[in-house]
């Protein structure tokens, strides 16, 4: 269960409105820019102008990275442009190889695969080039670290030179080394991705910035959203302007895989880039890199329609190794309450593995590492939530393992098969010594809007913050108090479905993308929050609001006392000591179990919302973890089966002959030897 904590900014009206006035602009893009930092005109000036780009010959080795690849253009060197699987390495590969080949350079690419490779430099790819003649390689998305693949390289008789973005080690390899995290770096803007790193090497290479950015902005633009970088600074300007270009759709390869409609910054994210990263997590990256390179349009209508049912086969894998590993968690409940989870599962895709970790951290709030395991070797990918270093957590177990790396919020590993149990074990055990209370998965909103806001006229303020992304996300509002008129289906899709809601004396409609009404926690009449994205919708005869839904929470719960009682449940349930506080947040009295008893019948559909039940049941002194305590304890007498999926609870009570003691339950006893034990160890 993971009900998300909402992070809501305080507004300061007084201060809002001198912003508005001194910038000259409207009070809500002012309330904006403050609750994101931007409280002054000048700091309000760096993301509504972020102004032009620095002298890429700031950037260390810059000089000497030129010089060599302008000799091996001039001297017909073969040169090979050695990228990376995502969306950042195949754009950062498609731009500078373009680029090479119009100066009529003898250039290829390389890319890892990324089964059997990597990520990265290897040897085997080394000796490969070698064998090909090549005689220079460009590194782009990589090469910082690979300081023995590239002295390899040397010894082979390759030159190579490194562009990158990522964190270098204390030796850097010896070549050139064009990245921003260099200690003698001198580039005011360290935040640029691969793509980007090769754009401002480019405009070293060709002296005119205006004309590179002209040229090569959409694609610098794909891989500088596809990285996730912050999109503040040159990086706005990249996205800016690369933006601008795309929607002329001159690139066939980039025209084949957009739609008609307007391209922004949210668009690539959600429609294009997860085409490209596609194959890189289910065949060869090496298309996504032909395809933003072809000039014939029909050629690149063919492979990328190629890539798009890849795309959506990796939809499928995706899901069935999300389905297999939440079954996993529901057969063994004692995984399901670990503080840090761990699934592993034979034969499972190692190109999703990643974005099953995502969306389970999301789904049970709390850091999840996925496992595929197959020829006695386990191999996987975390994530993690703010506040607890994953990273950290696995180096802490690295004497189980044969390979890792990562950052606080995410984490590779392989480890043997055999060793699984005792990692989870041991990581687990690390995160109850180092945070006893896990933190809790929040959701950051902007602000709180009025239903009167929802109109064209808003969307249309917001649009000076765009293109949004990381660092610069698009803002989420609070609708406070909206009471639900109705929950169906959206169209014939039950996968999502629309909100009907009325509030200050108006009616809207809203979208809940991945859940569809059926899983919808919360009947009509309800009174909810909800945290949404708006967007302007236009027509023939005019334009409208979108209203997308990303939560809904029910107007008057404790949403952080439910989700601190629900922890002390899971306590309970993985038998560590309870204080006798504790203790009385879960044990119901028998009056409390017979309102629990009674209730489940009432409330409305197959399913009920485990937050409506708490609702229901405060004026009884019942909490979330009290709740499910006794559920369990109704359970464990044969007077209830039930199943919790998520925050959705299905029940219904068993035909009983005479009558159950519940005193008699075992679940009290375990209850109490649990407390004397945590007291004992206080003693």
């Amino acid at each position: 269960m993971n009900l998300k904590l909402w992070d809501l900014s305080e507004v300061d009206k007084a201060q809002t409105v001198a912003l508005a006035r001194e910038c000259g602009i409207p009070p809500l893009l002012a309330a904006l820019l403050r609750v994101r930092g931007m409280d002054t005109k000048e700091k309000s000036g760096e993301l509504l102008s972020p102004g032009e780009f620095s002298d890429p010959y700031l950037m260390k080795d810059m000089d000497r990275a030129v010089e060599r690849i302008r000799r091996a253009v001039e001297g017909f060197e073969h040169i090979a442009v050695y990228g990376d699987y995502d969306a950042d390495g195949v754009t950062a590969t498609a731009l500078l190889y373009t680029y090479l080949q119009e100066k009529g350079a003898n250039v290829s690419f390389y890319i890892p695969q990324r089964d059997s490779e990597g990520y990265g430099m290897n040897m085997a790819a080394v000796d490969t080039l070698s064998r090909e003649g090549v005689e220079l390689i460009v590194t782009v998305d990589n090469g910082v670290s690979a300081g023995e693949e590239i002295a390899y390289a040397k010894s082979l008789g390759m030159d190579v030179v490194v562009t990158d973005h990522h964190q270098p080690q204390e030796t850097l390899p010896d070549a050139p080394v064009i990245d921003a995290h260099r200690e003698d770096d001198q580039s005011p803007f360290k935040e640029l991705c691969g793509a980007g790193v090769v754009l401002k090497l480019l405009m070293a290479l060709e002296g005119d910035r205006g004309a590179v950015l002209e040229q090569y902005g959409d694609l610098a633009a794909l891989g500088t959203v596809g990285d996730s970088v912050s999109l503040t600074g040159e990086n706005r300007l990249i996205v800016q302007r690369g933006l601008e270009i795309a929607n002329r759709r001159e690139r066939p390869g980039l025209a084949a895989l957009l739609d008609s409609e307007q391209v922004t910054s949210t668009k690539l994210a959600f429609s294009v880039i997860p085409c490209i990263n596609a194959t890189g997590r289910m065949g060869s990256p090496e298309r996504a890199v032909r395809l933003l390179t072809y000039r014939a349009p029909e050629s690149a209508g063919l492979l990328a329609e190629e890539i798009r049912e890849e795309n959506q086969n990796r939809k499928s894998v995706e899901a069935e190794v999300i389905r297999a590993a939440e079954q996993k968690l529901e057969e063994r409940p004692e995984l399901r309450f670990d503080r840090v989870l761990v699934v592993c599962g034979e034969g499972w895709h190692h190109g999703v593995v990643g974005i099953a970790a995502a969306r389970l951290c999301e789904m049970y709030g709390k850091p999840c590492i996925v496992l595929s395991s197959g020829d006695g070797e386990a191999r996987g990918s975390g994530r993690s939530v703010e506040g607890f270093n994953l990273f950290q957590a696995v180096t802490e177990c690295r004497d189980l393992l044969t390979r890792y790396g990562g950052h606080p919020m995410a984490a590779g590993l392989t480890l043997p098969e055999e060793r699984v149990g005792e990692f989870r074990r041991r990581i687990n055990e690390y995160a109850r010594e180092i945070c006893p209370e896990m933190p809790f998965f929040t959701m950051k909103l902007d602000c709180t809007l009025q239903n009167r806001a929802l109109t064209p006229a808003t969307c249309r303020q917001l649009e000076p913050l765009e293109p949004f992304g990381a660092g610069n996300p698009q803002p989420v509002f609070a609708l406070l108090g909206v009471t639900l008129t109705d929950v169906r289906g959206l169209g014939s899709n039950v996968g999502h479905c629309k909100l009907c809601c009325k509030g200050g004396g108006l009616s809207f409609e809203c979208v809940r993308f991945g859940v569809g009404p059926g899983d919808f926690p919360y009947p009509p009449g309800s009174v909810v929050d909800l945290a949404v994205n708006l967007q302007e919708s236009r027509y023939s005869r005019g334009s409208g609001v979108e209203i997308l839904v990303r939560d809904v929470r029910l107007s008057g719960l404790d949403r952080l006392q439910c989700q601190r009682d629900f922890r002390v449940y899971e306590k309970f349930r993985r038998r560590e000591g309870l204080s006798r506080e504790e203790t009385a947040r879960l044990r119901p009295t028998r009056e409390q179990l017979g309102a629990i008893y009674t209730l489940l019948p009432k409330i409305m559909g197959p399913k009920l919302g485990l937050e409506s039940l708490v609702l229901h049941l405060e004026r009884y002194g019942i909490n979330m973890g009290m709740l499910l305590f006794g559920l369990d304890l109704l359970s464990e007498r044969g007077l209830i089966q039930f199943r919790i999926d998520g925050s959705m609870l299905s029940a219904e009570k068993l035909d009983t002959k005479g009558k159950k003691d519940i005193a008699q339950s075992p679940l009290y006893g375990e209850l109490e030897a649990l407390t004397d034990d945590e007291e004992r160890k206080k003693e």
